[in-house]
């Protein structure tokens, strides 16, 4: 980008940014977030404070306090970044992805910093860890929201829960990462801005029966990826609330399995069982790296839920093209009605690329991972204010019709 280019976009960012000026309470505040903003925006090698200051011409102090005190109206920008994504994304099949993301730390002072799993390193390291809720539609795909895991072990204790320089507030309890999932799906809903129809995620999340459930609850379809030792049935499993026995004790009404009912099968003894006629080749995608194709199958199941039978759904599988019965399989399980197709529940079901996509843009483009903050508000506030730069900027590649690559705003930075 040219000089010419950056100054063309700064009204561009200004319309944007104000966009969410009545979130931040005061002038000054609107002052320092266009100005952080701006600085997420530019080709700055790490976007600290220090950094994002020497370059907007903001006291480095201030900028810190507005990041870790000053007491806006971050969940505010969220509903609005959710707007804004509706109006340049919004298609009626979007879809809501969910995962998580480490963030490696050296010290041990940050909110919920400690040795936890990150899928991001592939290890246990000192990390924290975020969840986030991404969307995608025919038109594009971002991050549209987010929230910190705090380990129940180090809410529980006192030292770090009561930390000054962890700054968490009295009323925060723990949630598991599905808790937190939950969370952002039910907000999502309630705002009503994203128009989606469809949830998907990995099996960390697509195992839990209750977040399935809360999907179907609220009208949409998932199509998780779960493990191959999650149950189905392939027939009906024939339960049935027993009779009352000899006309004694209180009716019966959980409902058990007949002594010839069908036993449920595991999902990857399932799929492997199916015909090799039933796999079927789509391209789910074009990728930066070319067309993304596998095989699919599917069939109509009844999912095992809670060790009892659930509702009747879709089992999907995805293995690599030209595989053998030995190749690494993925399974899927869909509420998704006996009429939808094969080839919109495949390329939903493999949409997770796109949130590792969008992590992988928004740390080495908008600095989600480049924080310098230890306080519980100041985490919410620095990556609230990196997803609306995203969002800027993907709204900005798909007006210019250009791919965005690591160049984009390179140039002089515009007048802060």
């Amino acid at each position: 980008m040219l000089d010419a280019d950056l100054a063309a976009l700064l009204p561009a960012l200004e319309a944007f940014h104000a966009r969410f000026g009545r979130f931040f309470r005061r002038s000054e505040g609107r002052a320092a977030s266009r100005k952080y903003l701006i600085g997420l925006a530019l080709p700055i090698e790490r976007k600290n404070v220090e950094n994002i200051a020497e370059q907007v011409g903001a006291p480095p102090r201030k900028l810190q306090e507005f990041l870790s005190d000053s007491p806006w109206d971050d969940e505010g920008c969220i509903g609005e970044l959710q707007r804004f994504v509706g109006e340049q994304l919004g298609a009626p099949g979007g879809v809501l992805v969910l995962d998580d993301t480490g963030f490696p730390k050296k010290g041990i002072h940050s909110a919920g910093v400690g040795r936890q799993y990150s899928g991001t390193l592939g290890r246990v390291d000192n990390c924290q860890v975020g969840v986030f809720l991404g969307y995608a539609s025919p038109h594009g795909h971002t991050l549209v929201d987010r929230r910190l895991y705090l380990a129940e072990g180090w809410l529980a204790d006192p030292a770090k829960r009561t930390s000054p320089r962890a700054g968490v507030p009295p009323d925060v309890r723990f949630a598991t990462k599905l808790e937190l999932a939950a969370e952002m799906l039910a907000t999502a809903a309630s705002h009503g801005h994203l128009p989606y129809q469809w949830v998907t995620a990995d099996a960390a999340y697509g195992e839990s029966h209750d977040l399935r459930a809360l999907v179907a609850s609220q009208g949409h379809w998932y199509c998780f990826e779960v493990r191959g030792t999650a149950e189905a049935w392939t027939t009906d499993p024939e339960w049935a609330v027993p009779p009352r026995p000899s006309g004694l004790g209180r009716p019966r009404t959980k409902a058990r399995a007949r002594p010839d009912a069908a036993a449920a099968r595991t999902a990857e003894e399932i799929v492997r069982s199916l015909p090799a006629a039933a796999w079927i080749r789509h391209r789910v995608t074009e990728g930066e790296k070319g067309p993304r194709e596998y095989e699919f199958a599917r069939l109509r199941v009844v999912e095992k839920i809670h060790r009892a039978p659930g509702p009747e759904g879709w089992l999907m599988a995805r293995r690599p093209v030209g595989s053998d019965q030995g190749a690494e399989i993925k399974c899927y399980l869909s509420n998704a009605p006996a009429t939808v197709a094969l080839a919109e529940m495949a390329a939903v079901g493999c949409l997770r690329w796109t949130i590792e996509e969008d992590f992988e843009l928004a740390k080495g483009e908008v600095g989600l991972d480049q924080y310098e903050v230890t306080k519980y508000r100041g985490w919410y506030h620095h990556i609230t204010l990196s997803l609306l730069a995203l969002a800027f900027l993907k709204a900005v590649q798909r007006e210019w019709g250009e791919k965005w690559g690591p160049r984009i705003g390179a140039g002089s930075p515009p007048a802060a």
